[in-house]
Parts: structure tokens; C-alpha cells; sequence
């Protein structure tokens, strides 16, 4: 048979039927299932069976075949409201958290558990009407046994993750996403670890083995600021999370103490004081005022101010400087270090002129303390000869001068300051000394200013001395060019330097006139006159007109002259135009050529 002999008027009019037949039995099916929920509903609700009911309700109320018992059906529904928003919630509820499991979103499933709280809340109130409708709602939906199951795996995950944090800290890996491992682990209710005690107990003791061996491993890279940074960040992490740390503390205290014992076994000064700056910058952070290692460090510092205090008294002057460079990060020794300072330029006043620390640097120096308003003043000649001078105030700061290249500067044989001449001069006078052809000395004067160094004086002698009555100086056994020995000559000041003016004469001589002798016989006087030796070979002194037999300490010069002396009423016969002459004897003590330049 084909398809065409088939397809007849009365196959198609029987397929039709059978077509039609179908859904009128699934609709037959539909009433007989309404009626018969209905029915047993009621049956189930008469009995108490409200959640049975309640569910045979809903189904019935679904059922859409036949319209039968709609308004008891409505009101039952009503009436078990509650049941089906518990089994409706709790439905929900299951199926959010099975897709969070498989994704594992724990953020996602610390939502769902709030959300089970909150509905235990509203219907789990003890002896509360819906109570026992919960519980075996909750109990038929397996919802708690899969959120058990779900935090469970996180619980374990999160720890063995924070277990390789703990072996992986010496690698020095990222500990960021280590951490938030902690604060999922405090998240998870303590009802999942057995109870609040039993989660304290291994969080506690997870946390510490975590964040010890991160501390000591940055310890043990010497890495002593990142380890204080990190236990500052815990602290301040748990803080934020509610939680307390106490093995943060008493790590660093291990650590920092072992770091800086070793830092002063050592005698690494300056790593320990960096290290013991950071530990306090990081104790004040921390709110720590006081601990075994602040204690060490306070101590530490004082023993190290007392080497210091030695370093200086034995001399040790760069020591002790060192000493205090190093100690300044952490503790304030610029007092300390400027009175070693002062200490060492009084020691060694040469260090204030400028390369002074430098061997040979200068040929001749002197030095003198607290004097001129300074702490200590210094004097030196330098490689080329100039004279440099330096002085410290009281307060440490040092000033230098320099002055001209000192004559004969290479023939010099000592440098001194002169007290004296600084007195009645208010500056300091510096004095070089030199050695003459003859053996007598030349003696060259500065004087010290505040605008600069300029030359006081320049004589050549066997020594000199300031007469403080007027200022003038007398330089014994001078030279002054004319051979003549042991003559006193007397050095004034004229515009700021010293001039020659006289020679010194030992008595008092009153100047006369030569017509005036007779008048003063036996005293000590003083005239002016012109020198010659007459035909006889004697020396002859002519004054106003007058002439005088010179005796006693004739000069060998002829001149003008300046004589003194004295007359004693005795007269000799000299050789003149006139012929021989009676004239009044003069005894000379002591001529004075004018015809001789001073020098």
C-alpha cells in the first residue's frame, strides 16, 4: 500500500479524532487530579498536616483543568502563607548556593548566609508558630548541609593556602593575596570550626605561624625597616578587622633585638642607629611607650655617649666625632660633637687654618686660648711663605685671614703672638722672627684686623720691648745702618705702623743752646752742633758761633750732630782760623749723627 492509497476521507477523519481525544484526557486527567489534591488537602489540614496541606493547595491552585473549591483553595493558601514563603525562600535560597559553590564566590555565599540568617530570624523565634515549620522545611531543602559543605571546603582551602604562605615567606612572594586568606577565615561563623573557642584556638595559632615566619624571614634579609613596616601593616589590618595580634609585638621585639645586638657586637655604629630610628619611629606609630627594646636602645646610646666621652678625654678626637656622626639618626649629638671639636682645635689649633690637617702644610704656627674674644686664635706661615690666621668664636664658628708674603720668609725661625702689643693695640699682634747676617734678629709685626692683616712693624735688633706708657717700642741693639753697636732706638707709631723716631737716651738730658753751657755745669744736657776735627786731630763741636773741645765718647762720624753730655767747668785749647783758642770742654756721652737717614 502507498502513501496515496492510505491518505483516505475516512483514515483522515480517524486521525483527527484520535487527535482530539488526547488533550481531552489530559484535560480529564487534570480534573481527577484537582479534585483528588483538593480532597486531600483537606484531609491533610483537618489532620495538621499543614505543610502536606499546604503543598497539595499550591498544587491544586496550579491546576488550571477545572474550576472546583477555588475560594477554599485561595483562603487555605492564604492562610499557609508563611509556609509557602519559607518553602518558596528556602527554595531560592538552595539554588543561589549551589551556583556559588560551583564558582566558588565566597563573597557571594557569606550574602546567602546572612540571608539564612535573616530568615531564621523571622521564623525560627522559639515557640514561635512557625518554628517546627521550619525545621522540617529546612530539613526537606538540605540547604544547611550544603552550606556546611560549602564553608567547609572554604575553611580548608583558605588554610592550606595560608600554610604555603608561611613555607614561601623566605621567597619573598606577594603576601597581599596570603592576607586576605586571614580575613575570609575570620568571616566564616564559628558554628563551621566547632565553636568560638575551637576557631580562636586554630585561627590563632594559623595566623601566628603565618606572620612569624614573614617577620622572620625579613629579619634574616636584614631587611629591618620592611620587617617593622610589615608588622605596623598587620596591626593596623587586624585592627580593621576587629582581631588582636599579641605574636606581632613580641616578634619584633625578638627580631630588632637580635638585629641590633648584632649591629653592637659589630661595632656598627650607624646601622645601629638607623635601626634603632626606625624602631622608634615605629613604636610611637604602634603606640608602644615603652618596651625591652626601647629600654636596649636608651642604653645603648648612653654607652656609646660615654665611649665617645673617652674618646675625647684620650685624645681620640676623630673617635669621638665619628662616633657622634654616626649616633646622629637617632639621638641629637651635635652638642657632643661640637665640644669634641673644640676639644681637638684646642689640642690642635693648626686644624682651623685652611689644609691644616694636612702634614707640612705650614712651616711655623702659634696659637693662644680665649684671648682676642676667641676660644682659640692660630698663626701660621704657609708653603708660600704668607701668613694665615684663623680663630674659633665661642660658638664654634671659625673665621680666616690672610696676609702678605712675609720678607725673607724662608729665613724665618719662630712665629709667636705678643701680648703686650695686642693689649694697647685691641687686635691680635703676630710676631715673626728672623736671623740677621750679623746674628741679630729681624723682627716683622702684623696686626690682626677685622678687615684684614696689614704690617705693624719691621726692625732689626737683638730684642725689643713696648712701653706702655706711650706706645712706643725700643728695640736694644738695632741696626740703623751706621755700624754704630748696642744703640736703644725708639720706634712710634705714625698711620697705623711703626717709624722710627729717636735713639733711646738712658738719663734725662735738658737741650740747651751752646751759649748757655756755663749756665748748667755737671748736668746732663743736650745741644745741637756741627762736627769737625781740627789741625791737631781733635774733635771740635761749633755751635751759634761757639766751639767745644769734645772728650769722653767722641763719635768717629763728622756733621750735624746731636751731643749729650755734660760740662764739668773745665776748658782746653783747640786749633782754629784765629789760632789756638781756650774753649769749654764738652764730655760726650753719647752723638747722634742727623746727616744719617733712619731706616
Amino acid at each position: 500500500m502507498t502513501i496515496k492509497q492510505a491518505i483516505t476521507l475516512r483514515n483522515i477523519m480517524i486521525i483527527l479524532c484520535i487527535l482530539m481525544l488526547i488533550p481531552l484526557g489530559q484535560k480529564a486527567l487534570g480534573i481527577k487530579n484537582k479534585i483528588q489534591d483538593v480532597r486531600e488537602a483537606g484531609e491533610l489540614y483537618a489532620a495538621g498536616k499543614l505543610i502536606a496541606a499546604e503543598n497539595r493547595y499550591r498544587l491544586a491552585s496550579a491546576n488550571h483543568a477545572i474550576r472546583y473549591q477555588e475560594e477554599v483553595i485561595s483562603a487555605r493558601l492564604t492562610e499557609l502563607a508563611p509556609i509557602t514563603g519559607i518553602r518558596s525562600s528556602l527554595s531560592r535560597l538552595s539554588l543561589t548556593l549551589e551556583d556559588q559553590l560551583t564558582v566558588k564566590d565566597f563573597a557571594g555565599i557569606m550574602e546567602s548566609y546572612a540571608s539564612l540568617l535573616s530568615l531564621k530570624s523571622k521564623y525560627m523565634n522559639p515557640g514561635g508558630p512557625y518554628e517546627a515549620y521550619y525545621r522540617q522545611l529546612s530539613a526537606d531543602s538540605g540547604l544547611s548541609d550544603k552550606m556546611t559543605a560549602g564553608f567547609r571546603q572554604f575553611k580548608d582551602e583558605y588554610l592550606a593556602g595560608l600554610a604555603a604562605g608561611s613555607k614561601g615567606a623566605d621567597s619573598g612572594a606577594d603576601s597581599g593575596s596570603t592576607d586576605n586568606l586571614k580575613w575570609s577565615l575570620l568571616q566564616i561563623p564559628a558554628d563551621y570550626y566547632g565553636g568560638t573557642a575551637a576557631k580562636d584556638k586554630l585561627l590563632a595559632a594559623r595566623f601566628k605561624a603565618y606572620d612569624t615566619a614573614r617577620l622572620q624571614a625579613l629579619a634574616a634579609a636584614g631587611s629591618f625597616g620592611p620587617m617593622l613596616d610589615s608588622a605596623l601593616s598587620m596591626e593596623e589590618a587586624y585592627k580593621s578587622h576587629s582581631y588582636t595580634a599579641p605574636w606581632l609585638g613580641k616578634q619584633v621585639q625578638k627580631s630588632a633585638a637580635l638585629i641590633l645586638n648584632k649591629d653592637l657586637d659589630g661595632d656598627h655604629t650607624a646601622a645601629f642607629a638607623g635601626h634603632a630610628a626606625r624602631y622608634r619611629s615605629y613604636a610611637a606609630s604602634a603606640g608602644i611607650t615603652s618596651s625591652k627594646v626601647l629600654k636596649q636602645i636608651d642604653s645603648s646610646i648612653a654607652r656609646l655617649l660615654r665611649e665617645g666621652t673617652r674618646h675625647v678625654r684620650g685624645g681620640r678626637y676623630a673617635d669621638a666625632i665619628r662616633l657622634y656622626s654616626e649616633l646622629a639618626p637617632v639621638q641629637d649629638t651635635s652638642g657632643e660633637t661640637a665640644t669634641a671639636t673644640l676639644a681637638w682645635n684646642l689640642a690642635e689649633p693648626l686644624r682651623l687654618l685652611p689644609g691644616g690637617e694636612v702634614q707640612g702644610s705650614y712651616s711655623l704656627t702659634a696659637s693662644v686660648t680665649d684671648k682676642y674674644g676667641a676660644k682659640v686664635a692660630v698663626a701660621g706661615v704657609d708653603a708660600g711663605g704668607k701668613l694665615v690666621y684663623a680663630e674659633m668664636s665661642g660658638d664654634g664658628t671659625v673665621s680666616t685671614r690672610s696676609g702678605d708674603v712675609i720678607p725673607e720668609a724662608a729665613a724665618l725661625s719662630a712665629l709667636s703672638f705678643d701680648e703686650p702689643l695686642a693689649a694697647y693695640s685691641e687686635v691680635p699682634v703676630v710676631v715673626a722672627n728672623g736671623i740677621a747676617t750679623d746674628g741679630r734678629s729681624i723682627f716683622t709685626g702684623y696686626a690682626i684686623r677685622p678687615e684684614g692683616i696689614s704690617r705693624l712693624f719691621s726692625f732689626t735688633g737683638s730684642s725689643y720691648e713696648l712701653m706702655a706708657e706711650d706706645g712706643s717700642i725700643r728695640v736694644m741693639n738695632t741696626d740703623l745702618a751706621n755700624g754704630a753697636a748696642d744703640q736703644t732706638a725708639i720706634f712710634r707709631q705714625v698711620n697705623g705702623a711703626y717709624e722710627f723716631s729717636e735713639l733711646y737716651q738712658e738719663f734725662t738730658y735738658t737741650p740747651i743752646d751752646a751759649t748757655q753751657l756755663e749756665l748748667f755745669p755737671y748736668e746732663k744736657v743736650m745741644l745741637s752742633c756741627e762736627i769737625s776735627i781740627d789741625a791737631s786731630g781733635r774733635a771740635v763741636a761749633r755751635a751759634n758761633g761757639r766751639d767745644l773741645l769734645l772728650q769722653g765718647e767722641v763719635p768717629l762720624f763728622t756733621g750735624p750732630a746731636t751731643v749729650s753730655g755734660q760740662f764739668g767747668n773745665e776748658f782746653g785749647e783747640v786749633e782754629t782760623e784765629l789760632g789756638v783758642q781756650s774753649v769749654p770742654v764738652f764730655v760726650v756721652d753719647s752723638a747722634q749723627s742727623l746727616s744719617l737717614m733712619a731706616p
